[in-house]
């Protein structure tokens, strides 16, 4: 049984999702066996994904007894995640069992996904998680017995000739059926063909009263003659089949497994391809158009609150003239015909800040990791650490005031202001650091990213910190790319034009698509594969094309 799950996690945000083990349906009969897992962000960005196993509480009669969490897989950043877990063969159970002293071995309660988003400060993230519970084999522990196997009937007589205004039943049967609107092409027409002749031989071979031994006996030479002649257009037909018939695992449009799996430009490409004639992606692709369009209008409006206030405080310039972006229509290029028209219009030497702007789905996220690539000076630059910077002096204000815990009533100008202050950004020790310097606290991020950095008073209250402080950040982002920039670092930045348009930089890009329809494509060829990659590991098999048709009729009969 698949589930499918999508989640928007806002900025500087955290989002989890919880996967009983247990089908709620069928209660304790209804445990699962095993899980595959596949995770994907849309529009070719990346999260911090964690993975852990909820195992029950210890059954020695402790009322401070507490579920435990084995950890499945360890925080990491990426577009795509994919994972199995196994119960009956997962040695870390095992461990459990053996530390708990009694033996038995403990039960799985649930599967928890942590996504996290505090690394991005202007980017909300939307994902999907495609889930496949795998029974174990045989019928369920329930009281229902298993039906008894059938018997198969016997084989009803054929006719021997032709009934009056009826098909000769002698013929071979036309087992072919019409493809699916706008899939055929000629490898197909051709593979159909083969076929279709070699079962009408196949038919006529096992009409022929005499095999090819005693052919001459009982209708002459001519007879043998004809069956070996048969047997021959046979063998041509089979030879056409593996000469025409693509390489395993890949379908007559270039789709593979492998391309699937990529989760970039090429893989969307490819999928649209394939599909682009069939009506239901054409109704999935508008769906998903209309979900970019109201997302990125809702995500416009409060990142635009958020400077608003920035500038009622003062921090932001309230008369900050647009800035002009240099638009590149990406229609029908490549991430790397993007990316290497953009390298083209900067400096040739010394570094700069990179500004890149765009509807979702236009491709931004795999743009600059293209850059990237082709730029060994370059660096993307994430404000996650400088939200976390300032959580961390807003608890440790809280805590020196004597309050029992985080008040948010401490995010007021006066301390904002002050809080910014203690944060500096410069060529610490030979690299470039965030200093944290200010209620008798002196770190440098880079120090205590994964420790002082991560513990829960900063970690729950990011969120609302994050919302007071957009222009504090936005002013310390600029102020800080601007350095790096100058040091010679091409710093990447890309995110929507409400906060870019305070970083300054003559170099900006916007991300345009002439055919918008072809955004809603994107997304919805993103979905598809995942989904099809997801159902390609969990049933094995190489027929690349029914994996995505059946992900596209699952799609579309969900959305």
């Amino acid at each position: 049984m698949a589930e499918r799950v999508r989640l928007e996690i806002p900025t500087g945000q955290k989002a989890s999702h919880r996967l009983t083990w247990n089908d709620p349906q069928l209660g304790y009969n209804g445990s699962l066996g095993s899980l595959d897992w596949s995770v994907v962000v849309l529009e070719e960005m990346t999260i911090d994904l964690e993975v852990s196993v909820q195992l029950s509480p210890a059954s020695d009669g402790s009322e401070n007894a507490t579920p435990g969490l084995i950890l499945l897989q360890e925080t990491a950043r990426g577009r795509t995640f994919r994972g199995t877990f196994d119960p009956s063969t997962d040695t870390r159970l095992a461990a459990a069992a053996a530390a708990g002293g009694n033996g038995e071995g403990p039960t799985v309660e649930a599967i928890i996904f942590e996504f996290d988003n505090a690394f991005s400060w202007m980017t909300a993230k939307e994902v999907e998680l495609v889930a496949l519970r795998v029974r174990p084999d045989g019928p369920p522990a329930a009281l229902v017995p298993p039906l008894l196997p059938l018997s198969p009937l016997e084989v009803p007589p054929r006719s021997a000739g032709r009934h009056a205004g009826g098909a000769d039943c002698r013929l071979a049967p036309g087992l072919a059926k019409p493809p699916p609107p706008g899939v055929v092409d000629e490898r197909e027409e051709v593979l159909r063909f083969a076929a279709r002749l070699d079962d009408w031989l196949a038919a006529a071979e096992t009409s022929c009263p005499a095999d090819g031994s005693s052919a001459a006996e009982v209708g002459g030479e001519w007879l043998k003659d004809l069956l070996a002649r048969v047997a021959s257009l046979r063998g041509l037909c089979k030879e056409a089949s593996d000469k025409t018939a693509p390489p395993p695992g890949m379908d007559g449009n270039g789709l593979t497994a492998e391309l699937l799996r990529a989760q970039d430009d090429r893989t969307s490409g490819a999928v649209i391809d394939f599909l682009k004639e069939d009506p239901a992606f054409r109704e999935l692709a508008r769906k998903e158009l209309n979900d970019i369009i109201d997302r990125d209008k809702e995500d416009g409006d409060k990142l635009a609150a958020g400077i608003d206030q920035a500038v009622q405080k003062g921090v932001l310039p309230g008369d900050l003239e647009p800035p002009e972006y240099n638009q590149i229509d990406v229609m029908g290029k490549s991430a790397d015909q993007v990316a290497d028209e953009i390298i083209a219009k900067l400096p040739k030497q010394g570094g700069c800040v990179v500004v890149l702007v765009g509807l979702s789905g236009t491709g931004k996220g795999t743009t600059v990791d293209k850059i990237k690539q082709k730029i060994p000076n370059a660096s993307t630059w994430s404000n996650g650490n400088c939200f976390r910077s300032l959580t961390l002096l807003a608890a440790t204000w809280c805590e020196q005031q004597g309050m029992s815990g985080f008040d948010p009533s401490c995010l007021v100008a006066e301390n904002l202001a002050a809080w910014a202050d203690m944060l500096e950004f410069d060529c610490l020790g030979g690299e470039f650091d965030i200093r944290i310097n200010g209620l008798d606290l002196d770190f440098r991020v880079s120090e205590v990213a994964n420790t002082v950095l991560k513990e829960p008073r900063v970690s729950k209250n990011i969120p609302t910190v994050a919302r007071e402080t957009q222009g504090e950040v936005v002013k310390f982002a600029g102020d800080a790319v601007q350095k790096m920039g100058e040091a010679g670092t091409v710093v990447l930045l890309e995110g929507r034009e409400q906060t870019l348009n305070f970083i300054p930089s003559p170099y900006r890009f916007c991300l345009t698509m002439s055919d918008t329809t072809v955004i809603g494509a994107r997304r919805a060829a993103q979905r598809i594969a995942a989904a099809a990659v997801a159902r390609i590991d969990a049933q094995g098999g190489n027929d690349v094309r029914e994996a995505v048709r059946a992900a596209l009729a699952e799609l579309a009969a969900n959305s």
